[in-house]
């Protein structure tokens, strides 16, 4: 659909140009370019946000008029500022989401959140498809929090839960989590086939109706769509409030599919990232994947983190090692200590979460193979589910 919408854009400048005013085409509407038509909208750039501003304002019912008189039918139009984004120097990563109106609602409860403004729940749960990005968006979340935050995803939970019923110490892990800080619990949509931890769930969430601290989950399905749910943890999810993360929009993807093609978004590129944006009307990965294959073996230098494995490798090797006390060096040797052997497990399971595959993972860690690394993150998880002080040393780790 661009090529049809720039041709039509072609036709109707003369026209826009007659009725605005020569003055007023010159100083607001000249500058502008089509870059989207999508559900009967037609997206339009303006050079800045004062530009984007001014022609909402004073130009759009017109703009409107003379783009569905061209087509034949009623378009809408929507003004975004080229730079109000930064596209070349955004980092499509946990630092920094991109924000539409696919996720607009979660990212506005996440950030008053983070200035303390006050909402009307202490609890949140946000629900959407696979590769919409709410994991990375609690994540993002998390590395901006002050103080210390519980995470599990509900397998993780389910195994801690496990071992603390057959040890006779639920009561432990319920006072670990009914303790006045943040709680998350991704993917929490698997606990349908597990009525026991239904239960202690629903327990959980009532203790900690009463605390400042926050409790956020995140489900592939809404609580109502949820199978097998117990209903009275359905009542607690929906007390909450309940907020849904959509695949990104038109301006989302083309927002990230700028920022990870990065300066030659704006010059040779540019017509390839703008028909990708108008093409792929899928997830973040699967606009990762149409962006690599239109790339080839061609990648652009400053291109996203989770490509370049050795970056994120850097990165949580460097946190890991400041937290358990040892250096950069100990953590690349082949020193077999507990505490140094622990925290290379804990290196791997954060690589992993972080989209490293385990063969990449392995050369960083001194020439591992990939089962080896499967080996250390299932023995860490074994010693996760065990020991509460072990999930305590690892709040806030990424």
């Amino acid at each position: 659909m661009l090529p049809v919408l720039e041709d039509c854009w072609t036709r109707v400048l003369p026209l826009l140009r007659e009725r605005a005013g020569e003055a007023a085409y010159t100083a607001w509407l000249a500058d502008l370019r089509p870059v989207l038509l999508e559900r009967s909208t037609v997206y339009l750039e303006a050079p800045n946000r004062l530009a984007a501003d001014r022609v909402r304002a004073l130009f759009r019912p017109l703009l409107q008029e003379l783009l569905s008189a061209d087509f034949g039918t009623g378009l809408a139009v929507e003004l975004q500022a080229r730079d109000v984004h930064r596209f070349d120097a955004l980092e499509v990563s946990p630092q920094q989401p991109v924000v539409d109106d696919g996720n607009r609602t979660a990212h506005l409860v996440l950030a008053s959140l983070l200035a303390g403004r006050p909402l009307p729940s202490n609890l949140f749960v946000f629900h959407g498809p696979s590769g919409v990005g709410k994991t990375f968006l609690l994540r993002w979340w998390r590395q901006q929090v002050v103080g210390p935050v519980m995470w599990f995803d509900l397998p993780a939970l389910f195994a801690a839960f496990q071992s603390a019923h057959h040890e006779r110490r639920v009561e432990a892990l319920r006072e670990e989590l009914v303790r006045d800080r943040a709680l998350v619990v991704d993917e929490v949509h698997r606990v349908a086939d597990k009525p026991k931890l239904q239960k202690f769930l629903a327990t959980i969430l009532q203790q900690r109706e009463t605390l400042p601290s926050p409790t956020l989950f995140a489900s592939r399905w809404h609580p109502k769509d949820v199978r097998d749910l117990d209903p009275t943890l359905t009542t607690r999810l929906l007390a909450g409030f309940v907020a849904g993360v959509e695949r990104p929009g038109p301006i989302g993807r083309l927002r990230y599919l700028r920022a990870l093609e990065g300066a030659p978004s704006r010059n040779g590129r540019a017509a390839v990232v703008e028909s990708l944006a108008q093409q792929c009307n899928g997830t973040f990965p699967e606009l990762r994947a149409a962006w690599a294959h239109s790339r080839g073996a061609v990648l652009p230098p400053k291109y996203l983190e989770l490509i370049d494995p050795g970056r994120v490798f850097a990165r949580v090797r460097d946190q890991v090692a400041l937290r358990f006390g040892v250096t950069a060096a100990d953590l690349l040797g082949k020193g077999q200590g507990r505490a140094l052997s622990r925290a290379r497990k804990v290196v791997a399971m954060l690589c992993l979460q972080q989209g490293l595959r385990g063969s990449e993972v392995g050369r960083f860690l001194n020439g591992r193979t990939r089962a080896a690394v499967s080996y250390m993150v299932r023995s860490l998880q074994q010693e996760l589910a065990r020991s509460a002080e072990l999930r305590q040393q690892l709040e806030g780790l990424l």
